[in-house]
């Protein structure tokens, strides 16, 4: 049985702050690998202590502490980079839409002008917090960390108004998304 597993359960903050040390720095050198963004990667393994502290009650002590922290680390590690080739696709897009405009036709430029129109209408029904939330990370290009200091609030909660935002934003336009596909299916990048 894991003894620094068991104190960190029970909530003993030292243990943690132990853990804490004796980790961070090979954590931040694991998901570097992945990102390849040192900046990105502190992020990373700061979100992943403060899901081990707020998780603690489900730690088992009989699994490897370090085990369970490198495995949190690898999965928030890759649903960062599928995050980023969504991010991506979506700047593709974006520029393809709103850049490259001239080559499509005038229907296509009012389904666009349409899809702007009701893109600002949607992110205009969100709740305020989901709001700021949303436009601080998409529109000024804030990471998580900073929008949680600026707004006062956790990185957790950051993490959840996104995802409310991503939600709404999918239920509001989704019937956008066939034309979206036939943009990027015609023009390839």
């Amino acid at each position: 049985m894991d003894q620094l597993a068991v104190r960190i359960k029970l909530g003993d903050i030292q243990a943690f702050e132990l853990f804490f040390r004796k980790y961070y720095v090979p954590l931040c050198g694991f998901t570097n690998k992945f990102l390849n963004d040192p900046e990105q990667s502190k992020e990373i393994v700061q979100e992943v202590f403060i899901k081990v502290w707020e998780n603690r009650k489900d730690i088992d002590p009989d699994y490897p502490l370090k085990a369970f922290l490198f495995k949190i680390a690898q999965n928030a590690s890759l649903n960062k980079l599928q995050r980023k080739k969504v991010e991506s696709k979506y700047i593709e897009i974006y520029k393809l839409v709103y850049i490259d405009h001239k080559e499509f036709s005038v229907h296509e430029s009012l389904l666009a002008r349409e899809l702007e129109d009701n893109i600002a209408t949607a992110i205009g029904k969100l709740p305020c917090e989901c709001k700021r939330v949303f436009e601080l990370s998409r529109i000024e290009g804030l990471k998580y960390s900073e929008i949680a200091n600026v707004l006062n609030i956790s990185i957790k909660t950051v993490e959840t108004q996104m995802s409310k935002a991503l939600r709404s934003l999918r239920l509001e336009l989704s019937e956008y998304l066939t034309f979206i596909l036939i943009v990027v299916l015609l023009n390839p990048f």
